[in-house]
């Protein structure tokens, strides 16, 4: 993956590396139609993992805007191919 933004810890980074990444493989394969379908996968991955709240958000897509508040320590922008991904928490 290519970051534009990590501040995370390294096994969050590491494992929406993996579900991202699988989920694209899914996605090529024609197994997951839509880009919504792969950030509800990345949300409820960090919502069930990284237990503390259910704050996880995610944006997945080719071509995307955003202005979005974080925590410190809990956003991700990176890319896969052609697939942008923005995972953080809020609240």
């Amino acid at each position: 993956p290519s970051t534009n933004y990590i501040s995370m810890d390294k096994k969050q980074v590491e494992r929406a590396f993996q579900v991202a990444r699988e989920a694209y493989m899914k996605r090529t394969r024609g197994e997951i139609a839509h880009w919504r379908d792969i950030a509800k996968l990345l949300k409820e991955e960090f919502d069930t993992s990284f237990k503390g709240s259910k704050a996880w958000n995610c944006i997945v897509g080719k071509s995307f805007g955003s202005f979005v508040s974080f925590n410190t320590k809990d956003m991700a922008y990176f890319h896969i191919a052609e697939m942008g991904v923005m995972l953080w928490k809020h609240g």
